[in-house]
């Protein structure tokens, strides 16, 4: 008996916001929360956020990475689709101190590399 040819189905996401464009020359954008597909049709827009999603779930494995600030604070950064981002956490409260690329590194090489920081090794 020979094995059925898979099919191909649309499955709708919650919270996709699709984004025409408004005027001769914009392009499509597709968003699902900070991450946006961009593209000159939609299906370049979905294609897009769809990369974007795989990165996000490679991202996963990726360890955070901690250090002490020379004041005390504690720093972490994240590995995110977009870059790393670095937080700073303090008795009062945590903010965002950084958003950058990935050719700065991964989190942990980030961390090492500012000069008032001492990373903190990762447990095994």
């Amino acid at each position: 008996m020979p094995t059925p040819a898979p099919e191909t189905l649309n499955v709708p996401l919650p919270g996709i916001t699709v984004h025409r464009p408004a005027r001769r020359g914009d392009g499509w954008r597709v968003a699902l929360g900070r991450m946006e597909g961009r593209g000159t049709t939609l299906a370049a827009a979905k294609a897009d956020l769809a990369v974007q999603l795989t990165t996000t779930v490679e991202t996963l494995n990726v360890e955070p990475a901690f250090a002490r600030d020379d004041d005390g604070a504690l720093v972490v950064a994240l590995d995110r689709p977009w870059g790393v981002d670095e937080y700073r956490i303090t008795d009062a409260g945590h903010r965002l101190i950084g958003s950058y690329a990935r050719d700065y590194g991964d989190p942990a090489t980030l961390l090492a590399k500012t000069h008032h920081f001492t990373p903190i090794p990762a447990r095994r």
